[in-house]
C-alpha cells in the first residue's frame, strides 16, 4: 500500500488556509467595491472617536486629582470635581491672559521690524553666503525662474492645504465645543463607566482585562502629566535662557521649545531651527554659534535632568523604538500620530508585557501541576 504524500491532518490545514485567504480577498474586493461607502463610515466613526479620545486623556490627566481631594475628605464627587474643572479652567485662561500679550507682540514686532530684512537676504545676500558657491546658487534660481516652480507648487498645493484644513478644522472646533461636557459626565460617572465596560466582558477573563485596562490607565496618564509639566519646564527654561544671551523674540521662541517638547528627540532640534536661522540672518548678538550651543546644552538638560526627574523613565523603551514609532504612526495619522506615538507604543509594550506575564503563568501553572502528578 502506498504511503499518502499529504497526511489528511495537513491537507486539512492546507485547505483551511486556503479558505481563509481567500475569505480575506473577498472582503478586500468588497471593501474596494464600496469604498465611497467605507470612507463615509470612516469619517463617521472619527468624528466620535476624537472627542470621546480626547476626553478620556484629559479624564486621565485630571481624575487622580479629583481622587486626590476625596481623599482628603473634599466631597461629594461633584465639588471635588467642581474644583479641579475650576481651577482647570483658571490655569488655562491665566495662561492665554498672561502669555498671549507677549506673543503678540513679539510676532507684531517681527512682522515690522525683521520680517523686511530676512526677505531681502533670501532675494540677495543669501547668494554671497550660499554654502555651495554663487555658480550653484545662480544655475537653482534660474531652474527655479524658467520652470516657475514656486507657482506651480503654491498652485497645487494651497487648495488641497485649505481643502484638508477646512476637513480638519470642523470635526476639530465640533470636538472642542462639546468636550468639556462630555468630560464633566465621564469624570463624574468614571467608575460607573468602568464597570460598564467590565460588564461586556466574560466574567473568566473580567479581571485580567481589569488588570490590563488599570496598567495601561497607569501607564498613559503618567505620561501625559509628566509630558504637561516637561513641556512648561523646558519651556521656562528656553525662555529664561535665551533672554540671558539676549536673543531677539526670547518669549516666542522659548513657548515654541516648550510646545515642540511633546515630540520626542525630534521636538528639541525642530525648536532649534528658528532661533539659529534668525540669528543668522539678523547678525549681531548672539551669534548662530551661541544659539546652536545653547539649543545643545537645553536638549541634554531636557535628557538628563528633566525627562528622568518629571517622566520617571515612564515608557521605559529605547530611543530607536519611540523615533520608529514616531515615523510609522506619523505616516499613519499624520500630526496626532506624532504627537501620540510613543503613548500608543507604551500602551503596545504594556499589552506585550502583560499577555507575556499570563502566559508564564499558565507555563508555571501546567509545571507544578505536571511535577505533581504520580
Amino acid at each position: 500500500m502506498k504511503k499518502k504524500p499529504i497526511s489528511d491532518e495537513r491537507l486539512n490545514r492546507i485547505i483551511k488556509f486556503l479558505a481563509i485567504a481567500l475569505l480575506a480577498l473577498a472582503v478586500l474586493f468588497m471593501a474596494v467595491q464600496f469604498s465611497d461607502v467605507w470612507n463615509w463610515i470612516i469619517g463617521a466613526l472619527k468624528a466620535v472617536i476624537v472627542p470621546v479620545a480626547l476626553a478620556y486623556l484629559l479624564a486621565l490627566i485630571m481624575f487622580p486629582l479629583i481622587k486626590f481631594l476625596e481623599k482628603k475628605g473634599i466631597g461629594p464627587r461633584g465639588l471635588s470635581l467642581a474644583i479641579v474643572f475650576v481651577i482647570t479652567l483658571a490655569i488655562i485662561f491665566a495662561t492665554f491672559y498672561f502669555v498671549t500679550p507677549f506673543i503678540v507682540s513679539e510676532i507684531s514686532n517681527f512682522f515690522n521690524n525683521d520680517f523686511q530684512k530676512i526677505i531681502d537676504y533670501l532675494t540677495g545676500d543669501l547668494r554671497n553666503d550660499f554654502i555651495l558657491g554663487t555658480d550653484i546658487y545662480d544655475r537653482i534660481a534660474a531652474y527655479i525662474t524658467d520652470t516657475d516652480l514656486l507657482n506651480t507648487w503654491l498652485d497645487s498645493t494651497m487648495p488641497q492645504l485649505l481643502s484638508s484644513l477646512s476637513s480638519i478644522m470642523l470635526p476639530l472646533l465640533t470636538a472642542i465645543a462639546i468636550l468639556p461636557i462630555m468630560l464633566i459626565y465621564y469624570l463624574r460617572d468614571y467608575e460607573m463607566i468602568s464597570e460598564r465596560l467590565r460588564s461586556i466582558i466574560p466574567p473568566k477573563h473580567e479581571k485580567r482585562v481589569a488588570d490590563l485596562g488599570s496598567k495601561l490607565n497607569q501607564t498613559v496618564g503618567a505620561y501625559l502629566r509628566g509630558q504637561l509639566l516637561l513641556m512648561v519646564a523646558i519651556g521656562s527654561v528656553a525662555t529664561i535662557v535665551y533672554k540671558l544671551i539676549g536673543l531677539k523674540y526670547y518669549f516666542v521662541f522659548g513657548v515654541l521649545v516648550g510646545v515642540t517638547n511633546i515630540i520626542p528627540y525630534f521636538g528639541t532640534i525642530l525648536a532649534a531651527v528658528p532661533p539659529i536661522v534668525y540669528s543668522f540672518i539678523a547678525g549681531g548678538a548672539p551669534g548662530p554659534l551661541l544659539v546652536l550651543v545653547v539649543n545643545v546644552v537645553l536638549q541634554n538638560i531636557e535628557g538628563n535632568i528633566f525627562q528622568p526627574i518629571i517622566m520617571g523613565h515612564q515608557l521605559e523603551m529605547h530611543p530607536l523604538i519611540i523615533i520608529m514609532s514616531i515615523l510609522f504612526f506619523g505616516s499613519l495619522f499624520g500630526a496626532l500620530g506624532v504627537v501620540f506615538a510613543s503613548p500608543i507604543a507604551a500602551s503596545i509594550r504594556v499589552f506585550y508585557n502583560f499577555f507575556k506575564e499570563q502566559k508564564q503563568q499558565v507555563w508555571q501553572v501546567e509545571n507544578a501541576g505536571g511535577d505533581n502528578k504520580p
